[in-house]
């Protein structure tokens, strides 16, 4: 017996699809849940990542950047799912095993009947030839040549883009180190002078009260009262600008190694100021180092690379399409006279209109490989510039550090005289404010200037790609990984700079017409 429905049955059912498609609203998620949501990434933060133990030299603050900062994390997962791509990539080469069944019901007989071809008398009788229900299915392995050579390219263009995301990862590490560098030394500088800022701005506090009271007790004219109170306040202006930006400092580098905004950090360095590099270095060297390492110009290459195969997947896509298959194949209907079979066979498919884009692809080709060229000269000529304007600033920065610190000693000194004039009250306890404010601001210029000469050389490392090799390391403990950066680190500070040593044969792609 067949299965049998209403007249009616399929166009209700038709429409109460479509209305339910149709019923679909927006459902905004309520702050509740959103609050819910944060207040668990939030554990999930502080769970996987182990408190601060002790004092952080600068390569164990780098250490720890690189193993919980979450935007580095982002980075290694980003490279991570380009080599999956890669893998997908390769599996698309693999020749199609298919599987393949279903279930048909009829609500009547596929009954015909049929008209004689000499005599156009059209047959009184119905017959049919398939079940109104039945099961069917097969096992089909199929091969498209073409379609193996266009994932064959495919792969190879996966493959390219998985090197690329590495180096964006490297860049992010390298770029990740920098600022790591730059807040470690502001918040050590400024830690410095923390002290004598909150002294002085007690001491200022002080002033204010005294002035407070000399102008009750009628004790100094109003107007000189006035005058002194309003150069206290932009002097205690300055003073908590300074508690301000050390603040800062301390929650810019707590973010950086994944640390809470309000834990305290301990820093230690070898010294207050490590000298820096002053020989000017062998650029012809340092030029193609950064070339080789710079993510901005190889990049450029590989996307060449890249180029190259996409216009080798237009080209075979002209071709003919070959494929052969084989399939075994087995059907429920009793009318057959054998329900399981054996198939196999060979079809070739072109599209003649191809021909026509013959044209069209090859100056697609050429384009993209003229904008490819072009991008690649435009990244070298850019990462040469910024390895020069970076030296150029490190040069002013120590330049700046060397002026600061003539003004600092200066300005100790007035400090120190203006003490000796307030013990012989040949100055005002106003001058010595003043005086010290001025020594202070003198100060915190100098440690600014020093640490934007650490800063300079920082973005001086970056533009030649250095990145110390911890690939090998990240998974080990912070001790062991701080131990492969400081080896780097020390020996680039101390102007030790790596070369190309070996220069190898052109890219047979790169000189290809």
């Amino acid at each position: 017996m067949g299965v049998k429905f209403a007249n009616n049955t399929l166009p209700v059912l038709a429409a109460i699809l479509f209305l339910s498609g149709c019923a679909v609203n927006m459902e905004p998620i309520g702050d509740a849940d959103l609050a819910a949501a944060a207040k668990n990434d939030m554990a999930l933060i502080k769970s996987s990542v182990p408190p601060v133990m002790g004092p952080l030299t600068l390569s164990e603050a780098i250490a720890r950047a690189l193993k919980y900062n979450l935007a580095n994390r982002v980075k290694i997962m980003e490279s991570a799912l380009a080599t999956k791509n890669f893998d997908l990539a390769k599996l698309d080469m693999m020749p199609l095993f298919k599987a393949d069944g279903g279930y048909s019901a009829r609500t009547s007989k596929n009954a015909t009947n049929s008209r004689d071809y000499r005599t156009d008398i059209e047959s009184n009788s119905y017959s049919y030839s398939d079940d109104p229900q039945h099961w069917d299915g097969n096992l089909r392995f199929s091969f498209n040549v073409l379609d193996f050579g266009v994932s064959y390219l495919q792969a190879k263009q996966e493959a390219d883009r998985a090197v690329i995301a590495m180096h964006a990862r490297t860049k992010s590490m390298a770029r990740l180190i920098q600022e790591v560098r730059t807040s470690f030394w502001r918040v050590v500088l400024l830690e410095r002078v923390s002290p004598a800022v909150d002294e002085l701005l007690a001491r200022a506090d002080q002033s204010m009260s005294d002035l407070e009271t000399a102008r009750t007790e009628g004790l100094r004219p109003p107007l000189a009262v006035l005058e002194d109170k309003r150069a206290l306040i932009e002097i205690i202006q300055q003073l908590e600008t300074m508690q301000q930006s050390i603040g800062a400092a301390r929650i810019d580098l707590a973010s950086l190694i994944n640390a809470p905004s309000e834990e305290k950090l301990q820093l230690k360095v070898s010294s207050d100021f490590p000298p820096l590099p002053q020989t000017q270095p062998d650029f012809d060297q340092l030029e193609l180092y950064a070339l080789v390492h710079s993510s901005d110009y190889t990049d450029e290459i590989y996307n060449l690379r890249i180029a190259r195969n996409e216009s080798r997947k237009a080209i075979a896509r002209l071709f003919p399409s070959l494929e052969g298959f084989g399939s075994f194949n087995a059907d429920t209907n009793h009318f057959l006279a054998n329900r399981s079979w054996y198939e196999a066979g060979a079809r070739v498919s072109w599209n003649l209109f191809n021909l026509l884009r013959v044209g069209d692809i090859n100056e697609t080709n050429d384009a993209r490989r003229n904008m490819t060229v072009a991008r690649r000269m435009a990244a070298n000529m850019a990462v040469i510039t910024t390895v020069h304007v970076s030296w150029q600033e490190y040069v002013n920065a120590n330049a700046r550090l060397s002026q600061a610190k003539k003004i600092d000693e200066i300005d100790k000194e007035i400090s120190h005289l203006t003490d000796e004039s307030v013990a012989t009250d040949a100055a005002t306890g106003m001058e010595r404010v003043r005086s010290e404010i001025r020594a202070l601001r003198s100060a915190v210029a100098r440690v600014l200037a020093y640490s934007d000469a650490q800063d300079a050389y920082g973005r001086f490392l970056f533009s030649l790609g250095l990145v110390p090799d911890v690939t090998s390391s990240l998974n080990a403990p912070e001790d062991v990984l701080a131990a492969v950066i400081k080896k780097s680190l020390d020996k680039w500070e101390g102007g030790d700079l790596p070369v190309i040593e070996n220069i190898g044969t052109v890219p047979d792609f790169i000189d290809e017409k």
